[in-house]
């Protein structure tokens, strides 16, 4: 869930990526960096946050246990070496599903850098461009006036496309922005805690026994923290294993997990009573709001949300690349003289 996250993940994803870095170079490929963040994640205390404050408060914990983590990671390398002769079936998108997952797709898509919410609407208006700039190149009559171009001029869409590609697609954020992406974005690692679903769904059913007036001081991400807090880390990174874990939660701890869940829901609406702070990435989800809401102007007022902007962005690309003009263009293509 984009706003409650384990803390430990950015810190186990620093120490992986530096230690595998830190082997030879043939040996390095040896290695998912993801199956060493859910191994070593599996062996340390969780240590989830679902607001700004608790953030900050987890970090200084995960600072704490510095020497545990290199510890786990370290036991991770061994444990997780690839086997050449096994490859494990990788997880199906919809267990990925999560808006820093939905970004980084799209940033393929778009064929950008480090893409920053901000950054969405124009980078897919200058794509559509490119695609009908494309499109029109392969369509242009051969048969021009000699004079016709004293009347107006055209921009050759080939030369768009240069400038285009000559470009670097890249957000430009300030340094702490760009850090602060760095670390929403690795939720959309290849992993997943194989408990969120099980309770989130606990929740919603527990839910239709609170009175309604309870119900907005109970946020979805406080008791998503708050219970797998409490629970074992149990992280997946291919569907065998997520399968095998899932199996080993409804049999042995699944009534533990309802419990819990009932537990953390009290908690979280009685300190919602005193208090409601922030929710974790509270910036960068309003700026995802905002341009979302921008792309759906661009788009002529389409429905857009982080869930199915995969599949639109894909479509709309689609329709620009066959001639098709299916967006609110701003980019001027005919300049008078």
């Amino acid at each position: 869930m984009e706003s409650c996250r384990n803390v430990l993940l950015e810190f186990v994803y620093r120490e992986a990526n530096a230690q595998i870095q830190g082997l030879g170079s043939g040996i390095r490929y040896k290695y998912n960096i993801d199956e060493v963040i859910a191994y070593a994640l599996n062996r340390l205390p969780p240590m989830f946050a679902s607001t700004e404050v608790g953030l900050q408060t987890k970090r200084q914990e995960c600072i704490a246990i510095q020497a545990d983590i290199t510890k786990a990671t370290r036991q991770a390398l061994i444990g997780v070496r690839r086997d050449p002769l096994r490859e494990p079936q990788p997880l199906e998108d919809i267990e990925l599903a999560n808006a820093p997952y939905a970004l980084l797709d799209v940033q393929e898509q778009l064929g950008w850098k480090n893409l920053i919410w901000y950054d969405l609407p124009k980078a897919l208006e200058g794509e559509l461009e490119s695609a009908i700039a494309k499109y029109n190149s392969g369509n242009l009559s051969p048969r021009m006036s000699k004079y016709g171009s004293l009347k107006s001029r055209q921009i050759n869409p080939q030369t768009y496309l240069n400038k285009s590609k000559s470009t670097q697609k890249c957000s430009v954020a300030p340094e702490s922005k760009q850090k602060e992406y760095d670390v929403y974005m690795i939720e959309s690692n290849q992993l997943i805690h194989s408990l969120e679903r099980l309770v989130i769904r606990m929740a919603q059913n527990r839910a239709q026994s609170f009175p309604k007036s309870d119900l907005r001081f109970i946020r979805l991400e406080d008791v998503l923290a708050k219970t797998l807090n409490r629970l074992p880390a149990l992280y997946a990174t291919s569907t065998k294993g997520l399968g095998h874990l899932r199996h080993y939660a409804q049999m042995n701890i699944g009534s533990e997990v309802a419990i819990i869940v009932h537990e953390s829901m009290l908690e979280a609406r009685n300190a919602s009573y005193q208090r409601i702070d922030p929710l974790m990435f509270s910036k960068i989800r309003y700026e995802r709001e905002q341009a979302l809401a921008k792309v759906s102007k661009l788009l002529l007022g389409r429905e857009v949300k982080w869930q199915n902007l995969n599949e639109i962005v894909a479509k709309s690309l689609e329709l620009a690349k066959s001639g098709k003009v299916i967006w609110e263009r701003s980019q001027v293509i005919n300049t008078p003289l």
